[in-house]
């Protein structure tokens, strides 16, 4: 809980960032049905492929409505809802990060993954993995954002 509800931003500025009871639901739902499986996916791919520490640091999870205005974020975020995190493999592999999230989300229940800020090569800065949005709808939705705009979409068939 700790890792999805910590915010250097809330610290910096006198926010109080903690969850409702509800949104702590969210977040043990999401982190139970997909984060937890996706870290442990992740681990294999990265033992099998000699791809250093399988770590996965969470830059963004939690945000309350205050520090979600603060960041810039959507107002419909499912961050403040519990329901979403920004990832970043610690080995930095971000671009084998995105194609494993990818293949790893095929088939899977979740609404968005979003690969954002990315260069000109389609390497992201940061991975957004959403369970459901806001409204507990799951999309299956694969997007690319490259400097704040959405570039592709692409829904997932079952």
């Amino acid at each position: 809980m700790a890792e999805l509800t910590r915010s250097t931003t809330a610290r910096k500025l006198g926010l109080d960032n903690t969850p409702t009871a509800e949104h702590k639901a969210n977040i043990e739902t999401m982190v139970t049905k997909l984060l937890d499986p996706l870290r442990e996916a992740w681990a294999i791919r990265c033992a099998n492929e000699q791809w250093g520490t399988p770590a996965l640091a969470v830059t963004s999870g939690y945000r309350g409505f205050r520090l979600n205005k603060e960041v810039g974020g959507s107002a419909t975020s499912a961050h403040c809802a519990g329901y979403a995190a920004d990832l970043v493999p610690r080995n930095g592999r971000l671009a084998e990060f995105k194609a494993f999230c990818r293949e790893y989300l095929a088939g899977k229940a979740f609404d968005q993954m979003i690969s954002e800020d990315e260069n000109a090569a389609g390497v992201p800065r940061w991975i957004h993995i959403g369970y459901k949005n806001a409204q507990g709808g799951q999309r299956r939705q694969l997007l690319s954002m490259i400097t704040g705009r959405i570039a592709g979409y692409k829904p997932m068939t079952k």
